[in-house]
C-alpha cells in the first residue's frame, strides 16, 4: 500500500483522503510528507487512536484543523456518535469538501467485520461522493472467503490493481535463502535484519480499487 501511495503521489495531490484502519498509518504518513497540499483523516477505533498519535509525532507531524485529522470511526454505523455520516458531515462542514480516497492496510482480516467495513464504504461513496474511490490491500487467507457477495450486495464493484502499474519489487520483501544473514548490512553498519516474508504469503497480498457499480 505504501509503495502504491508512494509511486502514485502526485494523483492523490489537492486530494481529501480518509485511511480507515489506520494503526501505524504508513500510507498516510508517506502522503503527509511527499504530497501536500493534502486534506487528511486518520481514523481507527479508540484503542488504536493513541498509536496513531504516537506515529504522527515520531514524524514530526501534527493534527490540524484545517489539514491533519485524527478521528475515532466506528464501521457499519449511522446516526450515532463517531458514526460515518457524522464524520461526512464534519468534513464538508468543515472543509467545504468531499472524501476523494479511502485507503485501508489489510482491512479484510476479520470476516466477521467485513460488512460493516464495507457499509462505511459504501456510504460513503453512494451518499458522499459517488466518485470516491476505496484502494486497499487484500490478503486471500482463504479460498473459502469471498467478498464478492457482499459487493453486489452494496452496490459496489472491485478491480485488481496490477502490481506492475506501481513498479513493485516483491524481492525486497521476500526471503533470499542465497543471501549470508551479514550479506545485507555494509561494512561498519549496525545489524538490523530487514523485515521479510515467504513469497508464498506475498503473492496472496492483492491491491485492489472498490468503487461504485
Amino acid at each position: 500500500m505504501s509503495d502504491y501511495v508512494w509511486y502514485h503521489r502526485d494523483v492523490f495531490r489537492n486530494s481529501t483522503i480518509l485511511e480507515i484502519g489506520a494503526g501505524t498509518s504508513l500510507p498516510s504518513l508517506v502522503l503527509a510528507k511527499a504530497s501536500q497540499p493534502l486534506r487528511l483523516i486518520l481514523s481507527d477505533i479508540p484503542s488504536i487512536l493513541p498509536i496513531v498519535r504516537g506515529c504522527l509525532q515520531l514524524n514530526h507531524l501534527q493534527e490540524s484543523t484545517s489539514s491533519l485529522w485524527v478521528r475515532e470511526l466506528l464501521w457499519g454505523q449511522v446516526g450515532s456518535n463517531n458514526s460515518v455520516d457524522q464524520l461526512m458531515k464534519e468534513i464538508e462542514r468543515l472543509w467545504n469538501t468531499k472524501i476523494d480516497y479511502i485507503l485501508g492496510s489489510d482491512t479484510f482480516y476479520d470476516p466477521a467485520d467485513f460488512e460493516n467495513l464495507l457499509v462505511t464504504i459504501s456510504f460513503i461513496i453512494h451518499r458522499h461522493n459517488s466518485r470516491c474511490k476505496f484502494i486497499t490491500a487484500y490478503q486471500e487467507r482463504s479460498a473459502k472467503r469471498s467478498i464478492q457477495y457482499l459487493l453486489d450486495k452494496w452496490g459496489l464493484q472491485c478491480a485488481l490493481i496490477p502490481r506492475e502499474s506501481f513498479d513493485f519489487d516483491e524481492f525486497r520483501f521476500t526471503h533470499d535463502e542465497d543471501m549470508d544473514e551479514d550479506d545485507s548490512k555494509m561494512e561498519g553498519e549496525e545489524s538490523i535484519r530487514p523485515v521479510k516474508m515467504n513469497a508464498s504469503s506475498l503473492s496472496s497480498v492483492f491491491m485492489l480499487v472498490i468503487s461504485s457499480k
